[in-house]
């Protein structure tokens, strides 16, 4: 059994490579192969751990991901068996593969849905994920402006100055959420608020946004008005969204009429015109921590 630290998934993990096998991870899904199921939480003395199991079929990996989460701050692994013999192969450290995956996964949904090369990119959040947020984008698009908005307006400078310093790419941070989004075709949103950070009047007649943080019912940070006036709403597995995201349970309630579409069926059928506005809504599930794995393995020959 391997124990592979933190440092050997940060020299190992690669943003395009994550973009591409967690397509590969929806696509068996969708094919009714791997398998995945909502997380689950324990709670007990201000200590919540965490539990989202997947299995990644077509290479033979069944896992988890747990966390724990308290006043000592958060630890994160993912467990790895192999299916065939049901040996425990891995445990690995998952900070960063969480990270890296976290911006993996609206980049895979956000280019299967733009048809377009050239995107322009707001990014809301200047925290720990929101870098990831942007490699990510950036690994599928060209982008000559990204725009960055922070409830700390000092924070969303020093993340613009951050960012151009590290992609070469134009960062310009404002003041107000919608300088930064209406001219936005791509607008990924990464934060922990529990009210609603901007609304439809804020985006363009066009948009793609990808709802990236907060996957507890009281946190939102798009108005119910961004996902009821968009013709696509995807969310990687329903059962988990119901229980676990405020703007997905509103939107439900109120919007019943209106489907939401899984993302292993967007993967298995992706829309053969680009819609005019769409939402992605993330919330994180076991099936992409194990793909992110699997390409450690692979890449550090142990698999």
């Amino acid at each position: 059994m391997l124990y592979i630290t933190e440092k050997e998934v940060d020299e190992t993990l690669e943003m395009k490579e994550t973009v591409s096998i967690l397509r590969e991870a929806f696509q068996d899904l969708g094919e009714g192969h791997s398998s995945v199921s909502p997380r689950e939480r324990l709670h007990s003395d201000g200590v919540v751990l965490n539990s989202m199991p997947g299995i990644f079929a077509k290479y033979h990996l069944a896992g988890m991901k747990c966390y724990i989460a308290g006043k000592g701050g958060a630890r994160f692994v993912v467990l790895v068996f192999d299916t065939r013999t049901s040996d425990l192969i891995a445990v690995i450290e998952a900070n960063r593969l969480g990270q890296i995956r976290t911006g993996a996964l609206p980049a895979m949904v956000s280019q299967l849905i733009l048809k377009k090369k050239e995107q322009e990119i707001a990014i809301i959040g200047s925290g720990f994920q929101a870098e990831t947020q942007l490699e990510g984008l950036l690994s599928v698009f060209d982008c000559g402006l990204v725009h960055v908005y922070s409830r700390h307006p000092e924070n969303a400078r020093s993340f613009a100055r951050r960012m151009q310093s590290k992609f070469g790419v134009e960062a310009r941070a404002h003041d107000k959420v919608g300088e930064a989004t209406r001219n936005a075709t791509v607008i990924s949103s990464i934060t922990n608020s529990n009210e609603a950070i901007f609304s439809r009047k804020d985006l363009g007649e066009k948009y793609h946004v990808n709802l990236c943080g907060g996957n507890l019912p009281m946190r939102r940070e798009a108005a119910e008005d961004v996902l009821a006036e968009s013709d696509i709403v995807v969310v990687e597995n329903i059962e988990q969204a119901l229980k676990e995201t405020g703007e997905i349970i509103g939107f439900r309630k109120n919007y019943p009429q209106k489907e939401m579409i899984e993302l292993k069926d967007l993967v298995i059928k992706p829309p053969s015109k680009e819609p005019d506005r769409s939402v992605l809504k993330t919330m994180g599930v076991g099936l992409e921590d194990v793909a992110a794995a699997y390409l450690v393995l692979k890449k550090l020959g142990h698999i």
